[in-house]
């Protein structure tokens, strides 16, 4: 595909590929999955875990889902609480039920 469709970098030469994406993309896959860090290593082939924080760097996206649960519990709490606060909290109220 590199060569059929002509992907070069910003310096004009034709992007590289290995397969060393497919061993990332499988890791940063382990980490999402949270199993631990010595079952990642061993999946990876690596002698420790060294290597296993540069997979688990989760995505914005993976971060969200994973905390909406807490985040709505959190948000409930601060909502049942504004009761007899004074009027400049009400904005507060207004857009947590929006």
């Amino acid at each position: 595909m590199i060569y059929d469709k002509d992907l070069r970098d910003d310096n004009g030469e034709l992007f590289g590929f290995s397969t060393h994406i497919y061993r990332h993309y499988y890791g940063v896959k382990l980490t999402e999955m949270h199993l631990d860090d010595w079952t990642i290593a061993k999946l990876l082939g690596h002698s420790s875990v060294r290597n296993v924080k540069y997979y688990r760097k989760m995505s914005n996206q993976l971060l969200a889902d994973e905390t909406r649960k807490a985040r709505q519990k959190l948000s409930a709490i601060i909502l049942n609480n504004l009761d007899g606060w004074e009027d400049e909290y009400e904005q507060i109220r207004k857009d947590g039920r929006l």
